[in-house]
């Protein structure tokens, strides 16, 4: 990937990880989420309780990859600004 890909990457990844859409979508999706691992009760239901078990720990995995993301352009944006000092 380019060094201005990651950069534009980066800034938008900011961008999501700032927006209170998406705060409150991951917070909404995991209440259903345990709603309905708590609400499966039944014995057959186990591979169920699993995958939303699963998917519960899954959520904080999308906000930690954004991070990387957003991470990895603010790096690039400042190696970039370095060189063009010594430039």
């Amino acid at each position: 990937m380019s060094k201005d890909k990651d950069i534009k990457n980066g800034l938008e990844a900011d961008r999501i990880l700032g927006s209170q859409v998406f705060k409150d979508a991951l917070k909404n999706l995991k209440e259903e989420y345990v709603q309905h691992w708590l609400s499966s009760r039944a014995v057959g239901d186990v591979t169920l309780r699993e995958d939303f078990h699963k998917a519960i720990l899954l959520l904080p995995e999308i906000e930690r990859h954004l991070r990387i993301i957003a991470e990895k352009g603010k790096l690039t944006k400042s190696q970039i600004d370095k060189i063009k000092k010594i430039v």
